[in-house]
């Protein structure tokens, strides 16, 4: 679902330079960055990937503290 921006938002946006512009939701008070799509994109595949090595690594804990408790 794409927001469109406002005039505010859109100049906050342009003066914002290098550095990702933060936003509020006054409800929940909960704070978002703003970044290009493909950037988002790299940052989530980077991401990803951490996921899912810290999940093969715990399988691996997993497995190798159930070999240490065998019975030769």
């Amino acid at each position: 679902m794409a927001i469109q921006l406002t005039e505010q938002q859109q100049r906050a946006l342009d003066s914002a330079g290098s550095t990702p512009p933060q936003v509020v939701d006054p409800r929940t008070k909960a704070e978002y960055v703003l970044i290009p799509a493909a950037e988002y994109e790299s940052v989530r595949d980077f991401i990803e990937g951490e996921r899912q090595q810290k999940a093969i690594r715990a399988v691996a804990l997993k497995n190798a503290a159930g070999r240490m408790n065998e019975e030769p």
